[in-house]
Protein backbone atom coordinates (compact mmCIF):
# COMPACT_ATOMS: atom_id res chain seq x y z
CA UNK A 1 0.00 0.00 0.00
CA UNK A 2 1.22 3.99 -0.78
CA UNK A 3 2.03 6.46 1.78
CA UNK A 4 -0.34 8.98 1.14
CA UNK A 5 0.45 12.61 2.56
CA UNK A 6 3.75 12.02 3.92
CA UNK A 7 6.48 13.26 1.48
CA UNK A 8 8.19 16.50 2.80
CA UNK A 9 7.07 19.29 0.98
CA UNK A 10 7.93 22.96 1.33
CA UNK A 11 6.44 26.74 -0.06
CA UNK A 12 9.14 29.17 -1.39
CA UNK A 13 6.88 32.89 -1.41
CA UNK A 14 8.78 36.47 -2.79
CA UNK A 15 7.22 39.23 -1.64
CA UNK A 16 7.39 42.84 -3.07
CA UNK A 17 8.22 45.73 -1.05
CA UNK A 18 5.69 48.36 -0.84
CA UNK A 19 7.04 51.33 1.50
CA UNK A 20 6.19 55.21 1.81
CA UNK A 21 7.27 57.74 0.04
CA UNK A 22 8.94 59.30 2.89
CA UNK A 23 10.95 55.80 2.88
CA UNK A 24 11.41 55.58 -0.93
CA UNK A 25 13.16 59.18 -1.01
CA UNK A 26 15.43 58.29 1.78
CA UNK A 27 18.17 56.34 -0.34
CA UNK A 28 17.92 53.23 1.42
CA UNK A 29 18.80 50.21 -0.48
CA UNK A 30 15.78 47.38 -0.45
CA UNK A 31 19.17 45.33 0.98
CA UNK A 32 18.73 48.17 3.99
CA UNK A 33 15.35 47.14 4.15
CA UNK A 34 16.29 43.65 4.32
CA UNK A 35 18.65 43.90 7.14
CA UNK A 36 16.01 46.38 9.28
CA UNK A 37 13.71 43.81 8.54
CA UNK A 38 16.04 40.29 9.99
CA UNK A 39 16.63 42.66 12.97
CA UNK A 40 12.59 43.38 13.61
CA UNK A 41 12.44 39.47 13.18
CA UNK A 42 15.08 38.79 15.29
CA UNK A 43 13.58 40.93 18.45
CA UNK A 44 10.21 38.13 18.21
CA UNK A 45 11.73 34.97 17.50
CA UNK A 46 15.59 33.70 17.60
CA UNK A 47 17.32 33.43 14.21
CA UNK A 48 20.53 32.57 12.88
CA UNK A 49 22.58 33.24 10.00
CA UNK A 50 22.51 31.08 6.81
CA UNK A 51 25.12 29.30 5.44
CA UNK A 52 24.20 29.73 2.23
CA UNK A 53 25.38 31.19 -1.23
CA UNK A 54 23.21 34.13 -0.60
CA UNK A 55 21.67 36.34 2.25
CA UNK A 56 19.61 34.85 4.57
CA UNK A 57 18.34 34.10 8.50
CA UNK A 58 16.65 30.64 9.54
CA UNK A 59 13.89 31.15 12.63
CA UNK A 60 13.06 28.94 15.41
CA UNK A 61 10.27 27.35 13.24
CA UNK A 62 12.84 25.83 10.96
CA UNK A 63 12.11 28.19 7.88
CA UNK A 64 14.47 30.58 6.26
CA UNK A 65 13.93 34.27 4.81
CA UNK A 66 16.31 35.26 1.93
CA UNK A 67 17.35 38.89 0.20
CA UNK A 68 16.50 37.63 -3.11
CA UNK A 69 18.21 39.50 -6.35
CA UNK A 70 19.74 39.14 -9.48
CA UNK A 71 21.24 42.58 -9.69
CA UNK A 72 21.02 43.94 -5.70
CA UNK A 73 23.36 46.98 -6.78
CA UNK A 74 21.56 47.97 -9.41
CA UNK A 75 18.78 48.27 -6.36
CA UNK A 76 17.01 45.15 -7.22
CA UNK A 77 15.57 42.57 -4.56
CA UNK A 78 12.58 40.84 -2.68
CA UNK A 79 11.91 39.47 0.26
CA UNK A 80 11.91 35.66 0.03
CA UNK A 81 9.95 33.42 2.68
CA UNK A 82 11.34 29.44 2.96
CA UNK A 83 8.61 27.48 4.81
CA UNK A 84 10.22 24.27 6.89
CA UNK A 85 9.99 21.01 5.46
CA UNK A 86 6.54 19.63 6.16
CA UNK A 87 3.84 16.80 5.73
CA UNK A 88 0.44 17.16 4.52
CA UNK A 89 -0.90 20.13 3.29
CA UNK A 90 -2.57 21.36 6.09
CA UNK A 91 0.45 21.61 7.95
CA UNK A 92 2.30 23.44 5.16
CA UNK A 93 -0.57 26.20 4.88
CA UNK A 94 -0.21 26.52 8.77
CA UNK A 95 3.45 27.45 8.41
CA UNK A 96 3.01 29.53 5.34
CA UNK A 97 0.45 31.64 6.86
CA UNK A 98 2.59 31.58 10.11
CA UNK A 99 5.84 33.19 7.80
CA UNK A 100 3.08 35.54 6.48
CA UNK A 101 2.17 36.97 9.51
CA UNK A 102 5.63 37.37 11.05
CA UNK A 103 7.13 39.00 7.57
CA UNK A 104 4.56 41.35 8.07
CA UNK A 105 4.53 42.43 11.71
CA UNK A 106 8.39 42.88 11.53
CA UNK A 107 7.82 45.11 8.14
CA UNK A 108 5.79 46.89 10.02
CA UNK A 109 7.68 47.64 12.56
CA UNK A 110 10.42 49.03 9.71
CA UNK A 111 8.42 51.38 8.45
CA UNK A 112 6.70 49.32 5.25
CA UNK A 113 4.59 46.62 3.73
CA UNK A 114 5.12 43.11 1.97
CA UNK A 115 3.12 42.28 -0.88
CA UNK A 116 2.09 38.71 -1.37
CA UNK A 117 1.77 38.54 -5.00
CA UNK A 118 3.41 36.89 -8.41
CA UNK A 119 3.67 40.23 -10.41
CA UNK A 120 4.64 44.27 -9.97
CA UNK A 121 3.03 47.56 -12.24
CA UNK A 122 5.97 46.94 -14.38
CA UNK A 123 4.90 43.68 -15.12
CA UNK A 124 8.03 41.92 -13.36
CA UNK A 125 7.50 38.29 -12.39
CA UNK A 126 8.48 36.57 -9.16
CA UNK A 127 6.13 35.00 -6.64
CA UNK A 128 5.49 31.33 -5.13
CA UNK A 129 7.41 28.16 -6.12
CA UNK A 130 6.30 24.38 -4.97
CA UNK A 131 8.90 21.67 -3.14
CA UNK A 132 7.90 18.19 -3.09
CA UNK A 133 10.23 15.41 -2.53
CA UNK A 134 9.31 12.68 -4.97
CA UNK A 135 11.50 9.90 -7.11
CA UNK A 136 13.73 11.36 -9.36
CA UNK A 137 14.11 8.01 -11.60
CA UNK A 138 14.16 4.44 -11.18
CA UNK A 139 15.48 1.83 -13.49
CA UNK A 140 18.06 2.66 -16.11
CA UNK A 141 17.03 6.36 -15.98
CA UNK A 142 18.79 6.15 -12.42
CA UNK A 143 21.41 4.81 -13.72
CA UNK A 144 22.09 7.13 -16.75
CA UNK A 145 21.46 9.75 -14.66
CA UNK A 146 24.44 9.05 -11.99
CA UNK A 147 26.89 7.79 -14.81
CA UNK A 148 26.04 11.57 -16.03
CA UNK A 149 26.77 13.15 -12.91
CA UNK A 150 30.48 11.08 -13.16
CA UNK A 151 30.68 11.94 -16.50
CA UNK A 152 29.67 16.17 -15.61
CA UNK A 153 32.11 15.86 -12.95
CA UNK A 154 35.48 17.32 -14.90
CA UNK A 155 33.65 20.08 -16.41
CA UNK A 156 31.95 21.22 -13.17
CA UNK A 157 35.76 21.29 -12.12
CA UNK A 158 36.51 23.43 -15.15
CA UNK A 159 33.21 25.70 -14.14
CA UNK A 160 34.56 26.22 -10.45
CA UNK A 161 38.00 27.00 -11.54
CA UNK A 162 36.45 29.71 -14.08
CA UNK A 163 33.81 31.32 -11.32
CA UNK A 164 37.96 31.41 -9.11
CA UNK A 165 39.32 33.49 -11.51
CA UNK A 166 36.16 35.60 -11.53
CA UNK A 167 36.70 36.29 -8.07
CA UNK A 168 40.25 36.26 -8.21
CA UNK A 169 39.87 39.32 -11.05
CA UNK A 170 37.69 41.38 -9.28
CA UNK A 171 39.43 41.62 -6.45
CA UNK A 172 42.54 42.41 -8.78
CA UNK A 173 40.42 45.36 -10.30
CA UNK A 174 39.56 46.87 -6.91
CA UNK A 175 43.33 46.87 -6.32
CA UNK A 176 44.00 48.40 -9.97
CA UNK A 177 41.02 51.02 -9.55
CA UNK A 178 42.79 51.81 -6.38
CA UNK A 179 45.98 52.89 -7.56
CA UNK A 180 44.69 54.49 -10.67
CA UNK A 181 41.75 56.59 -8.46
CA UNK A 182 44.70 58.25 -6.58
CA UNK A 183 46.05 60.50 -8.94
CA UNK A 184 42.95 60.89 -10.71
CA UNK A 185 41.36 62.38 -7.14
CA UNK A 186 44.04 64.77 -7.28
CA UNK A 187 43.74 66.18 -10.81
CA UNK A 188 39.69 66.04 -10.78
CA UNK A 189 39.49 67.22 -7.06
CA UNK A 190 37.91 64.38 -5.57
CA UNK A 191 35.00 63.91 -7.85
CA UNK A 192 32.24 61.73 -6.88
CA UNK A 193 30.75 60.52 -10.06
CA UNK A 194 34.61 59.03 -10.73
CA UNK A 195 34.75 56.79 -7.76
CA UNK A 196 31.19 55.89 -8.39
CA UNK A 197 32.41 54.38 -11.93
CA UNK A 198 35.50 52.79 -10.39
CA UNK A 199 34.24 51.49 -7.15
CA UNK A 200 30.24 51.78 -6.58
CA UNK A 201 27.51 53.43 -4.92
CA UNK A 202 29.01 50.88 -1.67
CA UNK A 203 32.11 51.79 -0.88
CA UNK A 204 31.51 55.63 -1.96
CA UNK A 205 28.52 56.24 0.27
CA UNK A 206 29.04 53.34 2.54
CA UNK A 207 25.58 51.78 1.73
CA UNK A 208 24.52 48.17 1.05
CA UNK A 209 23.16 46.25 -1.57
CA UNK A 210 24.33 43.23 -1.00
CA UNK A 211 26.85 43.14 -3.23
CA UNK A 212 29.98 45.79 -3.03
CA UNK A 213 30.98 46.31 -7.11
CA UNK A 214 29.34 49.09 -9.25
CA UNK A 215 26.54 48.54 -11.24
CA UNK A 216 28.49 48.04 -14.70
CA UNK A 217 30.85 45.46 -13.18
CA UNK A 218 28.24 44.02 -11.98
CA UNK A 219 26.24 43.13 -14.99
CA UNK A 220 29.71 42.36 -16.76
CA UNK A 221 30.17 39.70 -14.11
CA UNK A 222 26.22 38.77 -14.52
CA UNK A 223 27.10 38.30 -18.13
CA UNK A 224 30.58 36.73 -17.79
CA UNK A 225 29.08 33.95 -15.59
CA UNK A 226 26.49 33.13 -17.50
CA UNK A 227 29.19 32.56 -20.32
CA UNK A 228 31.33 30.06 -18.16
CA UNK A 229 28.74 28.18 -16.76
CA UNK A 230 26.74 27.72 -19.76
CA UNK A 231 28.48 24.50 -21.39
CA UNK A 232 27.65 22.84 -17.70
CA UNK A 233 24.40 24.25 -17.84
CA UNK A 234 23.67 22.69 -21.65
CA UNK A 235 24.93 19.31 -20.40
CA UNK A 236 22.78 19.10 -17.11
CA UNK A 237 19.70 20.50 -18.64
CA UNK A 238 20.18 17.61 -21.87
CA UNK A 239 20.82 14.87 -18.55
CA UNK A 240 17.81 16.57 -16.59
CA UNK A 241 15.33 16.46 -19.60
CA UNK A 242 16.22 12.76 -20.35
CA UNK A 243 16.18 11.73 -16.72
CA UNK A 244 14.24 13.95 -14.29
CA UNK A 245 10.76 12.92 -12.77
CA UNK A 246 9.88 11.98 -16.32
CA UNK A 247 6.89 9.94 -14.86
CA UNK A 248 5.86 12.78 -12.82
CA UNK A 249 6.39 15.28 -15.20
CA UNK A 250 4.14 13.71 -17.90
CA UNK A 251 1.21 13.01 -15.59
CA UNK A 252 1.11 16.41 -13.83
CA UNK A 253 1.24 19.31 -16.88
CA UNK A 254 -2.76 18.74 -17.65
CA UNK A 255 -3.42 18.49 -14.11
CA UNK A 256 -1.00 21.75 -13.33
CA UNK A 257 -2.36 23.41 -16.78
CA UNK A 258 -5.57 23.20 -15.25
CA UNK A 259 -5.21 23.76 -11.61
CA UNK A 260 -5.25 27.43 -11.85
CA UNK A 261 -9.27 27.16 -11.74
CA UNK A 262 -8.85 27.06 -8.72
CA UNK A 263 -5.60 28.08 -7.33
CA UNK A 264 -5.34 31.63 -9.75
CA UNK A 265 -5.18 34.98 -7.94
CA UNK A 266 -6.03 36.36 -11.34
CA UNK A 267 -4.61 39.54 -12.69
CA UNK A 268 -5.20 42.98 -14.68
CA UNK A 269 -2.65 42.10 -17.29
CA UNK A 270 -1.17 45.31 -19.44
CA UNK A 271 -3.95 45.91 -21.56
CA UNK A 272 -6.38 45.64 -19.22
CA UNK A 273 -7.77 42.71 -19.62
CA UNK A 274 -9.01 40.46 -16.53
CA UNK A 275 -7.24 37.17 -16.27
CA UNK A 276 -7.97 33.93 -13.54
CA UNK A 277 -4.03 33.28 -12.69
CA UNK A 278 -1.29 35.61 -11.71
CA UNK A 279 2.00 33.80 -12.68
CA UNK A 280 1.01 31.13 -15.20
CA UNK A 281 0.45 33.91 -18.03
CA UNK A 282 4.41 34.58 -18.10
CA UNK A 283 5.31 30.63 -18.09
CA UNK A 284 7.09 29.75 -21.28
CA UNK A 285 8.38 26.40 -21.07
CA UNK A 286 7.76 23.32 -19.32
CA UNK A 287 11.15 22.41 -17.77
CA UNK A 288 13.69 25.19 -17.69
CA UNK A 289 16.11 26.64 -15.17
CA UNK A 290 13.70 29.46 -13.94
CA UNK A 291 15.65 32.49 -15.10
CA UNK A 292 18.95 31.80 -16.78
CA UNK A 293 17.97 33.39 -19.59
CA UNK A 294 14.42 34.38 -19.33
CA UNK A 295 12.78 31.07 -18.94
CA UNK A 296 10.35 30.61 -16.74
CA UNK A 297 9.21 26.62 -15.98
CA UNK A 298 6.53 24.87 -15.18
CA UNK A 299 9.19 22.48 -13.30
CA UNK A 300 12.21 24.29 -12.89
CA UNK A 301 15.79 22.45 -12.29
CA UNK A 302 17.95 25.49 -11.17
CA UNK A 303 18.17 24.08 -7.88
CA UNK A 304 20.08 21.15 -9.09
CA UNK A 305 22.31 23.64 -11.56
CA UNK A 306 22.86 25.58 -8.42
CA UNK A 307 23.81 22.45 -6.52
CA UNK A 308 26.85 21.70 -8.85
CA UNK A 309 27.99 25.14 -9.96
CA UNK A 310 27.60 27.22 -6.54
CA UNK A 311 26.51 24.72 -3.51
CA UNK A 312 29.59 21.65 -4.19
CA UNK A 313 31.56 24.46 -4.39
CA UNK A 314 31.44 25.16 -0.70
CA UNK A 315 30.47 21.49 0.30
CA UNK A 316 31.65 18.81 -1.99
CA UNK A 317 28.84 16.07 -0.06
CA UNK A 318 26.18 18.40 -2.21
CA UNK A 319 27.41 16.73 -5.51
CA UNK A 320 27.00 13.59 -4.43
CA UNK A 321 23.60 14.00 -2.78
CA UNK A 322 22.51 14.46 -6.12
CA UNK A 323 22.91 10.58 -6.98
CA UNK A 324 19.70 9.70 -4.64
CA UNK A 325 16.72 8.34 -5.91
CA UNK A 326 14.75 10.79 -3.51
CA UNK A 327 15.13 14.40 -4.93
CA UNK A 328 13.22 18.09 -4.71
CA UNK A 329 10.50 18.18 -7.47
CA UNK A 330 10.01 21.98 -7.90
CA UNK A 331 7.34 23.59 -9.05
CA UNK A 332 7.20 27.04 -10.84
CA UNK A 333 4.09 27.03 -12.04
CA UNK A 334 1.56 28.61 -9.10
CA UNK A 335 0.49 31.64 -7.58
CA UNK A 336 0.70 33.26 -4.34
CA UNK A 337 -3.00 32.78 -2.59
CA UNK A 338 -4.39 35.05 0.23
CA UNK A 339 -7.63 32.87 0.53
CA UNK A 340 -6.97 29.92 2.66
CA UNK A 341 -9.21 27.33 0.79
CA UNK A 342 -7.15 27.88 -2.53
CA UNK A 343 -4.03 27.51 -1.21
CA UNK A 344 -4.92 24.49 0.87
CA UNK A 345 -6.38 23.47 -2.55
CA UNK A 346 -2.97 24.03 -4.80
CA UNK A 347 -0.29 22.09 -2.04
CA UNK A 348 -3.44 19.23 -1.30
CA UNK A 349 -4.58 18.39 -4.83
CA UNK A 350 -0.74 18.09 -5.97
CA UNK A 351 0.54 16.14 -3.23
CA UNK A 352 -2.64 13.72 -3.75
CA UNK A 353 -1.88 13.54 -7.56
CA UNK A 354 1.71 12.91 -6.87
CA UNK A 355 0.97 10.32 -4.45
CA UNK A 356 -1.57 8.33 -6.74
CA UNK A 357 1.12 8.89 -9.61
CA UNK A 358 3.86 7.01 -7.98
CA UNK A 359 1.57 4.24 -6.97
CA UNK A 360 0.79 3.58 -10.66
CA UNK A 361 -2.98 5.11 -10.89
CA UNK A 362 -2.65 8.13 -13.83
CA UNK A 363 -0.53 4.90 -16.44
CA UNK A 364 -2.18 6.90 -19.52
CA UNK A 365 -2.49 10.56 -18.76
CA UNK A 366 -4.55 12.96 -20.89
CA UNK A 367 -0.98 14.53 -23.50
CA UNK A 368 -1.79 18.16 -24.13
CA UNK A 369 -1.02 19.13 -27.70
CA UNK A 370 0.26 22.41 -26.91
CA UNK A 371 0.84 22.83 -23.19
CA UNK A 372 2.23 26.33 -22.92
CA UNK A 373 -0.55 27.68 -25.51
CA UNK A 374 -3.40 25.94 -23.73
CA UNK A 375 -2.51 27.30 -20.34
CA UNK A 376 -2.13 30.69 -21.49
CA UNK A 377 -5.52 30.27 -23.16
CA UNK A 378 -7.50 28.86 -19.44
CA UNK A 379 -6.47 31.32 -17.76
CA UNK A 380 -7.59 34.10 -20.32
CA UNK A 381 -11.10 32.20 -20.04
CA UNK A 382 -13.02 32.94 -16.71
CA UNK A 383 -15.91 31.51 -18.13
CA UNK A 384 -13.75 27.97 -18.00
CA UNK A 385 -15.86 26.92 -20.70
CA UNK A 386 -12.59 27.29 -23.50
CA UNK A 387 -11.63 23.45 -24.86
CA UNK A 388 -8.02 22.97 -25.88
CA UNK A 389 -6.49 19.80 -27.61
CA UNK A 390 -5.20 16.83 -26.66
CA UNK A 391 -2.96 14.41 -28.64
CA UNK A 392 -5.22 12.09 -29.44
CA UNK A 393 -7.29 14.75 -30.99
CA UNK A 394 -10.08 15.00 -27.93
CA UNK A 395 -11.01 18.49 -27.11
CA UNK A 396 -11.72 19.41 -23.21
CA UNK A 397 -11.95 22.02 -20.86
CA UNK A 398 -9.91 22.74 -17.83
CA UNK A 399 -13.06 21.15 -15.69
CA UNK A 400 -13.32 18.01 -17.23
CA UNK A 401 -9.53 17.93 -17.24
CA UNK A 402 -9.47 18.31 -12.97
CA UNK A 403 -12.75 15.86 -12.94
CA UNK A 404 -10.65 13.11 -14.75
CA UNK A 405 -7.58 13.87 -11.75
CA UNK A 406 -10.51 13.94 -8.99
CA UNK A 407 -11.79 10.15 -10.08
CA UNK A 408 -8.39 9.04 -9.97
CA UNK A 409 -7.72 10.68 -6.79
CA UNK A 410 -10.56 8.61 -5.45
CA UNK A 411 -9.63 5.78 -7.01
CA UNK A 412 -6.18 5.46 -5.15
CA UNK A 413 -7.72 6.27 -2.14
CA UNK A 414 -10.15 3.27 -1.98
CA UNK A 415 -7.50 1.29 -3.27
CA UNK A 416 -5.33 2.16 0.20
CA UNK A 417 -5.98 1.02 4.01
CA UNK A 418 -4.29 3.24 5.89
CA UNK A 419 -5.91 6.78 4.81
CA UNK A 420 -5.52 9.98 6.81
CA UNK A 421 -8.52 11.91 7.16
CA UNK A 422 -7.62 15.05 5.65
CA UNK A 423 -6.91 13.31 2.85
CA UNK A 424 -10.55 12.59 1.88
CA UNK A 425 -11.28 16.43 3.06
CA UNK A 426 -8.91 17.52 0.74
CA UNK A 427 -10.78 15.29 -2.20
CA UNK A 428 -14.24 16.72 -0.89
CA UNK A 429 -13.48 20.50 -1.04
CA UNK A 430 -11.95 19.64 -4.57
CA UNK A 431 -14.89 18.19 -5.09
CA UNK A 432 -17.37 21.04 -4.16
CA UNK A 433 -15.19 23.71 -5.30
CA UNK A 434 -15.43 22.05 -8.65
CA UNK A 435 -18.93 21.85 -8.72
CA UNK A 436 -19.46 25.71 -7.88
CA UNK A 437 -17.19 26.74 -10.10
CA UNK A 438 -19.01 25.05 -12.99
CA UNK A 439 -22.95 26.09 -11.29
CA UNK A 440 -21.22 29.58 -11.05
CA UNK A 441 -20.39 30.06 -14.59
CA UNK A 442 -24.24 28.40 -15.95
CA UNK A 443 -25.77 30.74 -13.51
CA UNK A 444 -27.18 28.17 -11.39
CA UNK A 445 -24.89 29.58 -8.51
CA UNK A 446 -24.37 33.20 -7.74
CA UNK A 447 -21.35 35.00 -8.82
CA UNK A 448 -19.82 35.60 -5.48
CA UNK A 449 -20.24 32.14 -4.15
CA UNK A 450 -16.64 31.68 -4.22
CA UNK A 451 -15.75 34.94 -2.73
CA UNK A 452 -13.49 34.78 0.04
CA UNK A 453 -12.45 30.76 -1.15
CA UNK A 454 -11.12 31.29 -4.40
CA UNK A 455 -8.82 34.53 -5.20
CA UNK A 456 -9.28 35.08 -8.48
CA UNK A 457 -13.26 35.18 -7.88
CA UNK A 458 -12.94 37.38 -4.91
CA UNK A 459 -10.44 39.72 -6.85
CA UNK A 460 -13.08 39.50 -9.90
CA UNK A 461 -15.90 40.69 -7.40
CA UNK A 462 -13.72 43.71 -6.42
CA UNK A 463 -12.43 44.84 -10.06
CA UNK A 464 -16.22 44.90 -10.93
CA UNK A 465 -17.13 47.07 -7.91
CA UNK A 466 -14.59 49.51 -9.32
CA UNK A 467 -17.05 49.82 -12.36
CA UNK A 468 -16.27 49.83 -16.16
CA UNK A 469 -15.55 53.32 -16.30
CA UNK A 470 -12.65 52.79 -14.15
CA UNK A 471 -9.11 53.02 -15.45
CA UNK A 472 -6.27 50.52 -15.85
CA UNK A 473 -4.32 52.36 -12.99
CA UNK A 474 -7.29 51.75 -10.92
CA UNK A 475 -7.73 48.28 -11.68
CA UNK A 476 -4.70 47.67 -11.05
CA UNK A 477 -3.89 49.11 -7.87
CA UNK A 478 -6.88 47.25 -6.56
CA UNK A 479 -4.86 44.01 -8.24
CA UNK A 480 -2.24 44.92 -6.01
CA UNK A 481 -3.29 45.83 -2.54
CA UNK A 482 -5.71 42.82 -2.71
CA UNK A 483 -2.47 41.34 -1.65
CA UNK A 484 -1.04 43.80 0.58
CA UNK A 485 -0.11 42.15 4.19
CA UNK A 486 -1.34 44.66 6.13
CA UNK A 487 -4.69 46.20 7.90
CA UNK A 488 -5.41 48.11 5.00
CA UNK A 489 -4.73 45.27 2.11
CA UNK A 490 -8.21 44.84 0.65
CA UNK A 491 -8.17 41.35 1.25
CA UNK A 492 -7.39 42.25 4.40
CA UNK A 493 -10.27 44.18 4.84
CA UNK A 494 -13.03 41.51 3.42
CA UNK A 495 -11.31 39.06 6.35
CA UNK A 496 -11.86 41.98 8.82
CA UNK A 497 -15.58 42.12 7.28
CA UNK A 498 -16.22 38.59 7.51
CA UNK A 499 -16.44 37.77 4.07
CA UNK A 500 -13.24 35.24 4.19
CA UNK A 501 -13.05 31.75 5.03
CA UNK A 502 -11.16 30.91 7.40
CA UNK A 503 -9.23 26.36 7.57
CA UNK A 504 -6.18 27.50 10.20
CA UNK A 505 -6.94 28.49 13.69
CA UNK A 506 -5.07 31.39 15.26
CA UNK A 507 -3.59 28.98 17.78
CA UNK A 508 -2.39 26.60 15.51
CA UNK A 509 -0.85 29.87 13.86
CA UNK A 510 1.02 30.94 16.39
CA UNK A 511 2.73 28.57 17.44
CA UNK A 512 3.90 28.04 13.71
CA UNK A 513 5.76 30.53 14.27
CA UNK A 514 7.73 29.65 17.23
CA UNK A 515 7.88 26.05 16.89
CA UNK A 516 8.83 23.55 13.77
CA UNK A 517 6.71 20.63 12.51
CA UNK A 518 7.56 17.27 13.89
CA UNK A 519 9.18 14.52 12.06
CA UNK A 520 10.94 16.30 9.61
CA UNK A 521 14.44 17.99 9.41
CA UNK A 522 12.79 21.31 10.34
CA UNK A 523 12.68 19.51 13.52
CA UNK A 524 15.76 19.62 15.15
CA UNK A 525 16.88 22.48 12.91
CA UNK A 526 14.11 24.47 14.98
CA UNK A 527 15.59 22.83 17.93
CA UNK A 528 19.17 23.80 17.90
CA UNK A 529 18.05 27.44 16.49
CA UNK A 530 15.76 28.15 19.90
CA UNK A 531 18.78 26.39 22.15
CA UNK A 532 21.53 27.79 20.86
CA UNK A 533 20.75 31.05 19.12
CA UNK A 534 21.47 33.17 21.72
CA UNK A 535 24.31 31.82 23.42
CA UNK A 536 28.33 32.17 23.55
CA UNK A 537 29.26 30.02 20.24
CA UNK A 538 27.91 31.29 16.94
CA UNK A 539 25.29 28.87 15.23
CA UNK A 540 24.66 28.72 10.93
CA UNK A 541 22.26 27.11 9.38
CA UNK A 542 21.35 25.73 5.88
CA UNK A 543 18.60 23.24 4.83
CA UNK A 544 21.05 20.08 5.52
CA UNK A 545 23.44 21.13 8.10
CA UNK A 546 23.46 22.81 11.57
CA UNK A 547 26.78 24.43 12.55
CA UNK A 548 28.08 24.96 16.12
CA UNK A 549 30.90 26.75 16.73
CA UNK A 550 33.98 28.61 15.28
CA UNK A 551 35.37 27.28 12.24
CA UNK A 552 37.57 24.00 12.09
CA UNK A 553 36.24 23.42 15.93
CA UNK A 554 32.65 23.47 14.80
CA UNK A 555 30.33 20.82 15.71
CA UNK A 556 28.48 19.72 12.70
CA UNK A 557 24.54 18.56 13.12
CA UNK A 558 23.79 17.16 9.76
CA UNK A 559 19.78 17.21 9.42
CA UNK A 560 18.98 14.27 6.93
CA UNK A 561 18.53 11.18 9.33
CA UNK A 562 15.75 13.33 10.88
CA UNK A 563 13.33 13.19 8.29
CA UNK A 564 12.28 9.48 7.79
CA UNK A 565 9.22 8.68 8.95
CA UNK A 566 8.70 5.42 11.09
CA UNK A 567 5.80 3.30 9.37
CA UNK A 568 2.29 2.99 11.09
CA UNK A 569 1.63 0.18 12.91
CA UNK A 570 -1.14 -1.52 10.75
CA UNK A 571 -4.40 -0.49 13.43
CA UNK A 572 -3.52 3.30 13.95
CA UNK A 573 -5.74 4.15 11.13
CA UNK A 574 -9.28 3.50 10.25
CA UNK A 575 -9.58 1.04 7.30
CA UNK A 576 -10.45 1.69 3.75
CA UNK A 577 -14.12 0.35 4.68
CA UNK A 578 -14.51 2.24 7.15
CA UNK A 579 -13.49 4.94 4.99
CA UNK A 580 -16.00 4.03 2.42
CA UNK A 581 -19.06 4.89 5.42
CA UNK A 582 -17.93 8.15 6.25
CA UNK A 583 -16.23 9.68 3.64
CA UNK A 584 -18.85 11.76 2.20
CA UNK A 585 -17.60 12.42 -1.00
CA UNK A 586 -17.18 8.86 -1.95
CA UNK A 587 -18.89 7.74 -5.21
Amino acid sequence: MAEVFQRLLGLETEYAIRSSSELATSRRSKFRLYESLVAALHRRVPTVPAKHFKEGVFTACGGAVWFEAERPAAGGGLIEGATPECRGPREAITYQRAQDRLLAEAAADCGFQLIKNDRDACDNVYGAQENYEATFASGARLLLWRLGLVCLFPLALLTWLGIGMCVLGTLSYFLIAAIVYMPLKLMTGGRESIAMLLFGRDLVEGRETCIHVPVWLESSLQLLTRILTAPLALALYGLLQFAAFRRARKALVPFLISRPIFAGAGMVDTAGKFQIADKAPAINCVVGYGGMIGDRPIFSMGHFFKAIYADSWFAPREYFELFAKRQRLQIGLGDSNMCEPAEYLRVGTTLLVLDAIEAGTFQSPPAVRRPIQSLHEVCRDESLTLNFSLRDGQAVTALQVQRYYLAGCRAFLNQQTNVPAEAWNVLQLWNRTLDQLERRNTDQEPADSLVGSVDWVTKKYLLDRAGQDASWAERKKIDLRYHELSEYGYFAMLQSAGLVTGLIDEQAIERATRLAPSNSPATMRGHYIREFAEGDDPVVANWKVIYIGQRWGAKTIRLAKYGSLPRRPRGTAATNRSRRTTNPDNK
